[in-house]
């Protein structure tokens, strides 16, 4: 082919919205049908094993292709600058090398898009652009167009490239993302049934010249389209599927080990403008077009609530460079609606926090350590009904230099050992995990970066989390708060509810042994112990954090002071401290505080001790786990230093621990936290099951009398409740006073089931109303007490300590519903003949 007719193909392949235009496309230039132009991926013959084993959702491979395109532009600016990456002059991370070679800072510091301007966000967006095109019908796919401005690839390195796998082509190169060289090859099974996928890329000629190598075809545009062989009949046919591209050049000669087409231009319609795809003229970079990917659930507007947009800020919370992401199909009413907005990662969006989404004093930070590794959380609380559209059920997010690595659901939340299930919907945790060694990095993530691996060190970090979210101060005191405002309306009208749920389990003897029957809560308790300091007793607005603290002392301590403090062998010594700093002083951009914790003296001196250290309104929570294996008696002294660049000596506070063995129940001495703290929200009043042998304590599970909530279908969206759904159970842990559990049922008195029966039956409504409220509510508790009576078999499984009680009694009353009323009624109704002709037929059976 001509260079003009290459050229003009490469342009009708970049228009082709449908994989059926592509492949037309092909066929009219006589290739499609050619098996000699086509060259097996990464050559590798059994390459789908490796391509179809990656990322388990279309949007999470889509992230890999954004994450390439990132990594493209930073080796292109290092590269341009005459930097050879794999130098020692290179950036060592990729905030570094945002610092020196996007904001041109020579010191390296800085490096995050929160503290960019919005001119700033949008001039650099403009250099890597997504463009959605094609179908937006029901059921139809659309075609993602990615293109940036990076280094861009001259078409002899293709093979090494685009298309390789398993090569070391970023290995060496500390400040990118992409390590596995996958090539973002996960993307390929979510395009359409042909496995399509378009590639144009041109060399940056300033690296050519700065870098070489000059070959012949250094300066011109590349293009080749990969696609999917599906399996054949027939004797000698292949039996997997497996992925080629378009490679003519020089075929003939060298089968299998052709190249791609290439072609003379100064410069390609590539990137989009506005609603236009395929506008603006770029003279290098590269271009990649996926034909009908597979968008699930996102197929309507990427730009709206809840679209593509936001689920890809979640899946790269603090991405290195922004996008602009355009919507490039017809919709109604184009001129009033926005058709481009730029993604730059959850957080820095919710550091803007534009739209008022956030509770006062959110988000609040956390410096945690497991297993000798270091890690910072940052806690968003969302105010109701504001979460949704930002994460889409995710509860806790683990990044890596901006991306998201794996999740925990938000059920996290709602664990025996959280407690935190009524602000279930509102919380999001970002725990940012880029300070990992590379062992342990492997040992927490698989290799596709969308899933954890299960393992010891997830698990040690779930429990160091679980311990953080739980005992979070002022996540207990907005609990609390929700409960308080919710709860101050209702509680006159669920009085005879719950009188009348007394008097059944009172009637019951059974019931009465299974239930303690606690004291109905006339109003949740406001105020919360770990919510002294200097922002306590306020509104949570009114603290005001310094950029630096002026003090960092143990709580109402003066400076200088050794702390003496008596611990329990294997259970967690928590010390308070009280500060003046922001809330996000160990997750900020610039100047972000440090904290190293030290053993100056004891057995276990050297030995890095898992603990955490939250920060929220004036108030820091050291939690430290003490090992087992001390002998009782043994005393360490731990020195907690917190620094940061701007400060010219650290706080340094020292701590002598005296261990003991574990107590069946009390306190540290010293432990100014309530019962339910220092027995780490045990359930019950005796721990794990609420049983315990210990004198004074309760031999049996504990729940105090549940509030109960009907709901009506104008409150179902605030519940998540459905037609279908019956009963939601939340659990708002104990109170100060040492109450075993505060649940409260939320039932739905709009279910449809309920609905029909009271249309078809001649009872009283308000009857069966009744009956369908104590029927769901008498089955929550039976789940609850269930989960808590075998919580110690479920841990040993693995299944997570109470992990779902929510959902469990959710999913429980929902299969239930139908049969609720009809089965109350006519078990009531059943006689001692029937029975005995129930129990004849049993022995002649």
């Amino acid at each position: 082919m001509s260079n003009q007719q290459i050229h003009e193909l490469a342009l009708r392949l970049l228009d082709a919205d449908s994989e059926n235009e592509a492949i037309s496309c092909l066929r009219d230039a006589g290739y499609w049908s050619d098996p000699k132009s086509w060259r097996l991926f990464g050559d590798r013959d059994g390459n789908y094993a490796t391509i179809g084993n990656q990322q388990s959702r279309p949007e999470a491979a889509l992230v890999e292709k954004l994450i390439n395109s990132v990594d493209a532009r930073l080796i292109g600016e290092c590269l341009a600058s005459g930097i050879d990456p794999e130098s020692p002059e290179a950036p060592e991370n990729i905030r570094e090398a945002v610092a020196r070679l996007i904001e041109h800072n020579p010191t390296g510091s800085g490096g995050l898009l929160r503290d960019w301007t919005s001119v700033e966000i949008l001039e650099q967006s403009r250099l890597i652009t997504v463009a959605i095109t094609g179908t937006k019908a029901v059921g139809g796919n659309p075609c993602i167009t990615i293109v940036d401005q990076g280094e861009g690839q001259e078409p002899g390195r293709f093979p090494e490239t685009f298309l390789s796998i398993d090569r070391s082509n970023k290995l060496r190169i500390p400040f990118v993302q992409g390590k596995y060289n996958m090539g973002g090859t996960g993307a390929l099974k979510y395009c359409g049934r042909h496995g399509l996928q378009l590639i144009i890329s041109r060399r940056n000629l300033e690296i050519v010249r700065n870098f070489g190598p000059v070959t012949p075809t250094a300066a011109r545009w590349g293009v080749t389209i990969v696609r999917r062989e599906l399996p054949t009949g027939g004797s000698g046919s292949i039996r997997n599927s497996v992925y080629r591209y378009l490679a003519p050049v020089g075929a003939d000669e060298a089968p299998e080990r052709g190249l791609p087409l290439s072609f003379e231009a100064d410069s390609l319609p590539l990137a989009p403008n506005q609603n236009k795809p395929y506008q603006k003229a770029l003279s290098y970079g590269s271009a990649l077009k996926m034909y009908e990917y597979d968008m699930k659930g996102f197929r309507s507007h990427v730009l709206m609530k809840g679209g593509l947009l936001s689920r890809l800020e979640a899946l790269l919370p603090e991405i290195a460079l922004p996008i602009r992401m355009h919507e490039c199909r017809p919709y109604r009413g184009d001129e009033a609606r926005s058709f481009e907005n730029t993604l730059v990662g959850l957080v820095t969006r919710l550091s803007e926090n534009r739209g008022d989404n956030l509770e006062d004093g959110y988000p609040t930070t956390a410096a945690l350590q497991v297993k000798n590794e270091r890690m910072t959380a940052a806690i968003y609380a969302f105010k109701e009904d504001r979460a949704e559209s930002y994460t889409r059920g995710d509860g806790v997010i683990l990044v890596v230099n901006g991306q998201t690595h794996g999740v925990l659901p938000r059920t996290f939340f709602e664990r025996a050992s959280v407690k935190m299930g009524r602000l279930a919907s509102s919380l999001l945790v970002v725990l940012d995990c880029s300070e990992l060694s590379v062992g342990a990095r492997e040992d927490l993530f698989m290799t596709s970066r969308d899933r954890l691996s299960n393992g010891e060190l997830r698990k040690a970090i779930e429990d160091e989390l679980e311990d953080l979210v739980a005992k979070h101060p002022g996540l207990k005191e907005l609990r609390e708060r929700r409960r308080a405002e919710e709860l101050d309306k209702k509680l006159r009208e669920s009085k005879p509810l719950e009188d009348v749920l007394k008097s059944i389990l009172k009637s019951s003897p059974s019931l009465t042994k299974l239930f303690l029957l606690g004291q109905r809560l006339s109003r949740p308790h406001r105020g919360d112990p770990g919510t002294e300091g200097p922002g306590a007793g306020t509104d949570l607005g009114a603290f005001e954090g310094k950029k630096h603290p002026t003090f960092f002392r143990f709580f109402k301590q003066r400076d200088g002071i050794v702390l003496s403090r008596t611990c329990e062998i294997g259970r967690r010594c928590r010390i308070r401290f009280e500060t003046d700093v922001e809330n996000n002083y160990f997750n900020r951009g610039e100047l972000r505080g440090r904290y190293h914790v030290e053993v100056l003296e004891g057995d276990v001196e050297g030995m890095e001790l898992d603990h955490t250290l939250t920060l929220h309104n004036g108030v820091a929570n050291w939690s430290i786990s003490v090992p087992d294996g001390l002998a009782e008696g043994a005393e360490l002294t731990l020195q907690c230093s917190v620094t940061d660049e701007a400060l010219v000596e650290p706080f340094a506070n020292v701590a002598k621990l005296r261990l003991r063995h574990q107590s069946e129940r009390g306190h540290s001495d010293g432990e100014r936290l309530s019962r339910a703290d220092a027995e780490g929200d045990g359930i019950g009043a005796g721990g794990a099951g609420g049983v315990s042998n210990g004198p004074g304590t309760l031999r049996d599970a504990g729940i105090t009398l549940p509030t109960i909530i009907p709901v009506r279908e104008d409150e179902w969206l605030r519940h998540g409740f459905d037609q279908s759904s019956a009963c939601k159970a939340v659990d708002d842990g104990g109170s100060p006073k040492g109450a075993t559990s505060a649940l409260t049922f939320y039932i739905n008195v709009d279910n449809r089931y309920l609905k029909t029966d009271m249309k078809d039956s001649n009872a009283d409504a308000k009857a069966l109303e009744a009956k369908f409220i104590f029927g769901n509510v008498l089955v929550g508790l039976a789940v609850i007490h269930d989960l808590r009576t075998h919580i110690s078999d479920a841990s040993a499984a693995g299944d997570g300590v109470g992990e779902g009680m929510t959902a469990k009694v959710a999913n429980t009353t929902r299969a239930l519903a139908p049969f609720l009323i009809p089965m109350i009624d006519y078990l009531g109704t059943i006689s001692g003949s029937e029975l005995s002709l129930v129990a004849r037929a049993g022995d002649e059976g």
